[in-house]
């Protein structure tokens, strides 16, 4: 076996292995990290978003209304406010108001989605058993929203809740909002493909970095060996390069010192 061709193949071997390794680690921790903080985004803009709609709701124009009263001039006009401030947030489709009893039974008020189609929507007093029950009880007293993606009758979603207050400050009610998010595995997975396109370009990179490298010092090494070689052959005078400044510079050197002696 060719010495040379050997230490390269070994120096690269090593050092992609150990490229590989910590790239790995690195896209596992920074995808997990990703994943998480998109997440967390748009968790915490739908629990601002909520809260900010949450108090611009008159707990005063829902406690009045009854099963029934879907349609009802009261009824569309406080969907309407609920559909115009969403409509400033073109990711939300669709809010909603809840109550939940003392026994902690949740039901819809007001659903918004009744004014584009009263059929599928929520009517006054539908139980709803939700996904998000728990973020729905501590929506009564702060902002809160979904700890994952949900699936109800009505679709796939990440929601946000935020307490409507009366004018004493007491939560009368729960306003919640919806973003579609039967995509979110998707985005997911595409930072999760640019970042193992990243990792990849990075091995790659590295792999050539190191092969090109141990074929440097593989070349000079099989150098000083033929000038050793030659030595050991007699020749009064082999020429070393002594321009290295690390320790294959320094045994050139050393080597080179050998041969004046021994001229």
């Amino acid at each position: 076996m060719n010495p040379t061709s050997s230490l390269v193949t070994r120096f690269t071997a090593v050092f992609l292995v150990i490229i590989i390794l910590i790239s790995g680690i690195a896209a596992f921790v920074t995808f997990d990290v990703a994943g998480g903080a998109l997440r967390e985004s748009i968790r915490d803009e739908l629990m601002t978003s909520a809260g900010i709609m949450a108090t611009q709701v008159n707990a005063s124009e829902i406690l009045p209304l009854k099963p029934g009263d879907e349609g009802s001039p009261a009824y569309i006009a406080v969907a309407r406010h609920l559909a115009t401030m969403r409509s400033a947030n073109d990711k939300i489709t669709n809010a909603y108001i809840m109550y939940v009893d003392d026994n902690q039974v949740i039901s819809f008020v007001v659903d918004d989605f009744w004014l584009e189609d009263p059929g599928q929507a929520a009517q006054i007093g539908e139980v709803y058993p939700s996904p998000d029950r728990e973020q729905i009880f501590m929506a009564l007293s702060v902002p809160a929203a979904s700890e994952n993606v949900y699936t109800d009758k009505w679709g796939t979603f990440i929601s946000g809740y935020a307490p409507i207050r009366d004018e004493n400050g007491n939560t009368v009610a729960v306003l919640g909002i919806d973003v579609e998010a039967s995509d979110l595995p998707e985005r997911v997975s595409a930072v999760r493909n640019a970042y193992i396109a990243l990792m990849g370009s990075l091995i790659l990179a590295g792999t050539l970095a190191v092969f090109l490298l141990s074929r440097s010092l593989a070349r000079d090494i099989q150098q000083l060996t033929s000038a050793v070689e030659e030595m050991q052959a007699g020749a009064r005078t082999v020429e070393i390069d002594t321009r290295r400044n690390d320790e294959l510079g320094s045994l050139a050197r050393a080597i080179a010192r050998l041969e004046e002696l021994i001229r």
